[in-house]
């Protein structure tokens, strides 16, 4: 996991070429800025085998003509980030490995991926490349969209705290994101107690009035101590009976960002990744921060 007391680490922004990524290099420009830090712009063409029997007869003309696009690419994206921030460091590279292998092993305040929402078969087809970079990555990434940065630029970050070490490491980072761009922060907490524990008939013999007063005094009382290195954010909380998906996706059409921790476990991350995470990069209406 990336030590993020290195406050020297660059913002990446994984470029490819389409008119999110714009959007995003631009976002991340301003954001290097305010840190000043370098953007680092990549883009990557995996090295030859990786294509297989398309260049077998080509000579190397596939992989050229792919890395002059990226070149191009790149060119584009730097001039987009020169524009937001003149005086900023930018720095870009051609990477011989997929981006997901790529992500996997940088060292970043935070990467940063342009993406559109849209409907079930891009779904699927960001299933298969955004999905597997979020989680093999180390450090936080940013699941860049447009949309609603641009519908209302007051938006908040929405933090998603669930008392975990990996959302009190989201809420920091928005906490971050949210002084350098002056937006507001909401810390949001989500109890679905009946329907965790299958409470059925039972339910009539909870003091609900007691859970909901215990759950938003231990919320509270969690983000006052997290607010101590950003104390100048203006800091709403949200405390509600509710599935964090469906509380943070429902969250998410008002917000800016939306930011959740996510427990790595080997083998098994994609799966822990599936729960909330996955449903927000798939189906939020904002922006996604990833944070583990």
């Amino acid at each position: 996991m990336t030590d993020f007391s290195d406050r020297g680490l660059p913002v990446v922004v994984c470029v490819d070429g389409f008119d999110e990524t714009i959007a995003a290099v631009k976002w991340a420009a301003a954001y290097a800025a305010k840190l000043q830090v370098l953007l680092r712009l990549v883009h990557t063409v995996p090295a030859r085998d990786w294509f297989g029997s398309a260049v077998l007869s080509d000579d190397g003309a596939l992989e050229s003509h792919l890395r002059e696009q990226g070149r191009v690419c790149l060119e584009r994206a730097a001039d987009a980030a020169r524009e937001v921030s003149p005086g900023l460091s930018v720095e870009t590279t051609i990477e011989g490995v997929s981006i997901s292998a790529y992500v996997s092993d940088v060292q970043a305040q935070l990467v940063v991926l342009g993406t559109r929402k849209s409907g079930y078969a891009r779904d699927l087809v960001l299933g298969s490349n955004t999905i597997r970079m979020v989680d093999q990555a180390k450090c936080p990434v940013l699941v860049w969209r447009e949309e609603a940065e641009s519908t209302d630029a007051a938006r908040p970050i929405v933090v998603g705290i669930d008392g975990s070490s990996q959302s009190d490491r989201a809420f920091a980072i928005a906490s971050g994101i949210a002084h350098a761009f002056e937006k507001p922060l909401v810390a949001a907490n989500f109890w679905g107690i009946a329907a965790d524990i299958g409470i059925g008939m039972g339910a009539g013999y909870i003091d609900w009035e007691k859970v909901r007063s215990d759950e938003k005094r231990w919320l509270t009382s969690h983000v006052e101590d997290l607010q101590l290195a950003n104390p100048d954010v203006e800091l709403s909380i949200l405390s509600k009976e509710s599935s964090p998906s469906r509380g943070m996706r429902a969250l998410s059409s008002k917000a800016s960002i939306v930011a959740v921790g996510c427990r790595g476990r080997g083998a098994l991350r994609g799966a822990v990744l599936g729960s909330v995470s996955q449903n927000l990069i798939h189906h939020a209406d904002c922006s996604v921060l990833i944070v583990r």
